[in-house]
């Protein structure tokens, strides 16, 4: 059996929080002319998260955040398509997420459909004229809990997140193993010094890929995909081989036959290391690419992960 390491990232540094801001809307009502009707559209406010501005899993526009192949799936997007979501944080709570993020003010504002009156008579939560060019937004803080309809002459500046960072969240989702060794002889079969040695990697998302996460806020989601690209055995003897394919698994039938992609020979026996056998420890190099829903793409740094088995190795003895 091949003993694994799970080197998965924490969401290191990612502090997530996110502000509702309630009471504003009563203020709001005060200071509108009695009888306004509005609709915020989507749940009635435009939620943000993260001190770092980045949400992790959540919905896109109308339609459902994507989760990687560990089972972290994100929340449902909105029905009206006006741009909600759910963030996924942290701690595995969601709170209502939305475009429109000024970094100016660590705020977000969603124009609100249909739009409340506005002109002569009609003012924000601040007081603000309306009877000017602009438009009524709902505007929520990271920061503070100052928030509701305000009236705003020139549309807020927005961003979205490096496309990079959501591709690194989404590979701190994924399962990444080290290889899921299968070996003949077997770590408890003995085998002969000069005697071909099969090595192979049980094929899985987890041990070979790939394997496929997504992270995603409104108006952006990368997908990243994890691909095993060789094998290192470090055979327990001094000596190693690199294999790049995933290895045949042995079959009866091809007798004393050499692996024809990834085998071994033995020089020397076991007899002197720990429990008579070898360490065999396979590093496995995981590569990983990204693919941003704008079109851009890249690679991050490659991810390395170990597992071991044993190898017990003898010499032909001649009897005369």
């Amino acid at each position: 059996m091949a003993h694994h390491e799970d080197h998965r990232r924490p969401n290191e540094g990612l502090l997530i929080r996110g502000a509702r801001a309630t009471g504003a809307l009563a203020v709001l009502f005060a200071l509108l002319p009695s009888g306004m009707a509005y609709a915020s559209g989507g749940d009635g406010g435009a939620h943000g998260c993260s001190d770092v501005d980045v949400c992790v899993d959540a919905g896109t526009p109308g339609s459902s955040g994507s989760g990687g192949s560990s089972g972290n799936g994100g929340g449902t997007g909105s029905s009206s398509g006006k741009g909600d979501g759910m963030c996924k944080l942290v701690d595995d709570s969601e709170i209502p997420c939305a475009p429109g993020y000024n970094p100016a003010d660590r705020c977000f504002y969603q124009l609100m459909d249909p739009q409340p009156p506005s002109g002569p008579g009609h003012t924000d939560m601040n007081g603000a004229d309306t009877s000017g060019p602009g438009a009524f937004y709902m505007k929520d803080c990271i920061v503070n809990d100052v928030g509701g309809i305000v009236w705003l002459t020139t549309p807020p500046a927005t961003i979205l997140p490096d496309p990079e960072e959501l591709a690194r969240q989404a590979r701190d989702k994924m399962t990444l193993l080290g290889a899921d060794i299968g070996s003949a002889p077997g770590p408890n079969s003995p085998g002969l010094v000069g005697v071909p040695v099969w090595l192979w990697n049980t094929k899985s998302d987890t041990t070979w890929g790939p394997n496929s996460a997504t992270a995603a806020v409104p108006g952006l989601s990368v997908t990243a995909t994890a691909r095993v690209t060789k094998i290192t055995y470090s055979m327990g003897d001094g000596g190693s081989v690199t294999c790049t394919t995933a290895g045949t698994p042995y079959k009866k039938s091809y007798g004393g036959k050499s692996s024809p992609d990834c085998g071994y020979r033995y020089t020397k026996v076991s007899t002197d290391q720990p429990g008579g056998k070898f360490t065999v420890t396979a590093t496995s190099t995981w590569e990983i690419t990204w693919q941003a829903s704008t079109g851009a793409g890249g690679t991050l740094p490659a991810e390395v992960r170990t597992s071991t088995t044993t190898a017990r190795v003898g010499e032909l003895q001649v009897v005369n």
